[in-house]
């Protein structure tokens, strides 16, 4: 049982958020913070048309295991202030920082056990938190371990190859119209347009684009602040997950300098579920929404509680050693 309290997180734009507080604890608790994939979501990880609900049931999962946990609106969604689409990386790690440095203040709170949680770009926002105020755990799910622009530029190459790769009838008419080079023209034209604008937002085909945000991601490298992580870390990606590589587990864990585990979660998309679409960037995103009439996978949260079984272990041990050294 846990109980919630809703929080105000002052700074530049005031961002409202939740604090989990597990019920029944006469100690003060280890904190999990958790920091938000990209888009316009709230603290639950919520954006219009897609309920994902990924914090509101980690928080669940963090709170069985003595935890608390903080969650927020990102700047300008849901009851935080501020304006999303003018809201640059920068902006994102900065309100990051501090949701963190309110919460450690909280009476309720360990300030010296806390864990930094990142899910999608939250897991490139994460080291660069630690890097600010260092904490003593990281869990990075469906992360990369390179700039945002080069896992688009993948992502881009899948679907060109999906393209390519449809047969039939369907096939012949996506060749005749070329789809691909079509799709190739729409993002350089849209890179060009983005580069030739200083504004934090731009309109292109009609549509507002956060230029800011997509600017400030080719200068954020994550292999930077990775490089420079010494408590221990839980990285986790699923084999159907085509919005990041799977590969980049292995970066992670050879640029992390504190310990590193990590796991691959057969059948595990970008949402955090499983699913028996095959590999195929197209089929799965079209499946994405389906499949979050389901609670993320179960296999997922068994690894996250016993790794925060094994790190509450590690800092009670720690605690005793440093009580007898004194």
């Amino acid at each position: 049982m846990s109980k919630e309290y809703e929080v105000t997180i002052p700074g530049q734009f005031p961002l409202a958020a939740t604090l989990t507080i597990p019920e029944g604890s006469n100690e003060k608790c280890p904190l999990v913070v958790m920091v938000h994939g990209s888009g316009p979501t709230d603290r639950d990880s919520n954006a219009k048309g897609m309920p994902m609900n990924i914090f509101k049931e980690l928080s669940e999962v963090v709170a069985e295991e003595g935890f608390a946990s903080i969650r927020y609106d990102k700047r300008g969604v849901g009851a935080s202030k501020g304006d999303f689409y003018e809201t640059g990386v920068q902006d994102l790690i900065d309100d990051a920082q501090a949701v963190l440095e309110f919460a450690k203040s909280h009476p309720n709170i360990d300030a010296e056990s806390v864990i930094l949680l990142g899910h999608s770009e939250g897991s490139i926002l994460a080291p660069y938190v630690n890097e600010k105020v260092p904490v003593e755990g990281i869990i990075l799910l469906a992360g990369t371990a390179e700039p945002l622009a080069d896992t688009m530029t993948w992502q881009r190459e899948a679907i060109i190859n999906d393209v390519r790769s449809v047969k039939g009838f369907q096939g012949w008419l996506l060749r005749l119209l070329k789809v691909d080079k079509k799709i190739t023209k729409m993002n350089d034209d849209l890179i060009e347009a983005l580069l030739a604008s200083d504004e934090p937002v731009i309109k292109y085909k009609g549509k507002k684009i956060n230029a800011k945000w997509n600017r400030e991601h080719i200068q954020f490298d994550v292999s930077q602040p990775l490089q420079k992580v010494t408590c221990p870390v839980l990285a986790i990606t699923g084999t159907k997950d085509v919005n990041v590589k799977v590969s980049d587990l292995e970066k992670i864990n050879s640029f992390v300098q504190g310990e590193c585990e990590t796991h691959i979660i057969q059948d595990m998309t970008h949402m955090l579920r499983k699913t028996d679409v095959e590999y195929s960037i197209s089929k799965i995103l079209n499946h994405n929404k389906k499949s979050l009439k389901q609670p993320i996978d179960a296999e997922l949260k068994d690894i996250i509680r016993n790794w925060l079984r094994t790190w509450k272990s590690r800092c009670v041990s720690i605690d005793k050693s440093e009580m007898l050294v004194k």
